[in-house]
C-alpha cells in the first residue's frame, strides 16, 4: 500500500480523540468549560425561546423600564432577573440575543478565514520554491499589522454590519491559519507516503487534499479554536468603539457600549453582566482548545 491511505489514520485517530474529550473529560475546568461552552451555543441558537423579551421588538419595549435593577418587576410584569439598560431592554434578553451575533461573526470569519489559509498554506508548502517565497511574503507583510488597527480601517471604509465586521476579521486571520498550516504540511511534503503517491502518478490536487491536508489538519483545530475566541474579542473591542455592528444587530461589545456611560451613575448591571458573559465565553473556549492541544500532542500532558 504505498498509496500511503493508512496515513489518513492520524485524522481519523485527531477526531476519535475528540470524541474521547467530549465523552470523558479529567479535568474538571476543561469539562466545566464544555458544559458552559454548550450552554452558551445552546441560548444563542435558541435565542426566540429563551430569552424572557425579544429586546429589539419596539411594541414590547417600554421607556419606564429603564434602568431597573436585577429582580425588579418590569412595565409588563416580566421579571428582569439581569435588570434593563437605560432604553428599557431586559439585560438578560439582549444578552441571549447578543451572544447570537457574537457567535455568528466569530464562527464565519474563522471558517472562511480557515479555508483562505489551508489553501494558501497547502500551496506553498507542496510547490515551495519562488511560490512558498511570495506567498510567504504576502504572509509577513499581513502580520506586521495589528490586527485591531487594520480591522479599525477596513470597518472605517466599509462601514458599520454584520458581513463588514465577518470580511474585517477574515483579513486579519487568514494569515495566522496560513502560516500554521504551511508549517505543518512542509513537515509532511518531505516524507515517504508524498513521495509514493507522486510516483505512482497521483495528480498534484489529490496529493494535496487527500493526502497533505488530512494530515496537517491537527494543529488547525486547536488553532481554530483558539482564533474563533480571539474573533469574539476583536468584535467586542469594535462594537464598543462603535465601528462594529449596528445597534439593531446586538453583541457583547455594544452591549457593553450600551451601558458604559451609566457605570458612574450606579446602573453597574448593563455593563457588568454583558462583561462576565463574554469573559465566560472567550474563557470557555480557550480553556477547551488547550485541552484539545493536550490529546493531540502528548508532549503537553500534564
Amino acid at each position: 500500500m504505498i498509496e500511503k491511505e493508512g496515513t489518513s489514520d492520524k485524522s481519523l485517530l485527531t477526531f476519535f480523540y475528540l470524541k474521547v474529550l467530549f465523552a470523558n473529560l479529567s479535568n474538571p475546568m476543561a469539562f466545566f468549560s464544555v458544559i458552559l461552552l454548550t450552554l452558551i451555543v445552546g441560548c444563542a441558537i435558541f435565542a426566540p425561546f429563551i430569552a424572557p423579551t425579544d429586546p429589539y421588538d419596539l411594541s414590547v419595549v417600554s421607556i419606564l423600564d429603564g434602568r431597573l435593577a436585577p429582580g425588579e418587576e418590569m412595565f409588563d410584569g416580566t421579571i428582569a432577573w439581569m435588570g434593563t439598560d437605560g432604553a428599557g431592554r431586559d439585560v438578560l434578553s439582549a444578552i441571549i440575543y447578543g451572544l447570537r451575533t457574537s457567535l455568528i461573526v466569530a464562527i464565519s470569519s474563522a471558517l472562511i478565514a480557515l479555508s483562505i489559509g489551508i489553501f494558501i498554506g497547502l500551496i506553498a508548502a507542496f510547490y515551495g520554491g519562488k511560490v512558498d517565497s511570495f506567498l510567504m511574503r504576502i504572509v509577513d507583510i499581513q502580520l506586521s499589522f495589528p490586527a485591531i488597527l487594520v480591522a479599525l480601517v477596513l470597518l472605517a471604509l466599509l462601514g458599520k454590519g454584520v458581513d463588514k465586521v465577518i470580511i474585517a476579521l477574515v483579513v486579519v486571520q487568514w494569515a495566522v491559519y496560513a502560516r500554521t498550516v504551511r508549517a505543518a504540511a512542509t513537515v509532511e511534503r518531505h516524507k515517504e507516503y508524498i513521495e509514493a503517491a507522486s510516483c505512482l502518478g497521483l495528480s498534484n490536487s489529490r496529493i494535496i487534499w487527500k493526502h497533505l491536508l488530512p494530515n496537517s489538519i491537527s494543529p488547525l483545530i486547536v488553532l481554530a479554536t483558539l482564533q474563533t475566541a480571539h474573533s469574539i474579542s476583536i468584535e467586542a473591542t469594535l462594537s464598543f468603539l462603535g465601528v462594529g455592528v449596528p445597534i439593531t444587530e446586538p453583541s457583547l461589545g455594544s452591549l457593553i457600549s450600551n451601558g458604559f456611560d451609566f457605570i458612574l451613575s450606579g446602573a453597574y448591571w448593563i455593563t457588568f453582566f454583558p462583561g462576565v458573559m463574554l469573559l465566560a465565553t472567550v474563557a470557555s473556549i480557550n480553556i477547551l482548545g488547550d485541552q484539545i492541544r493536550t490529546i493531540l500532542n502528548p508532549r503537553f500532558t500534564e
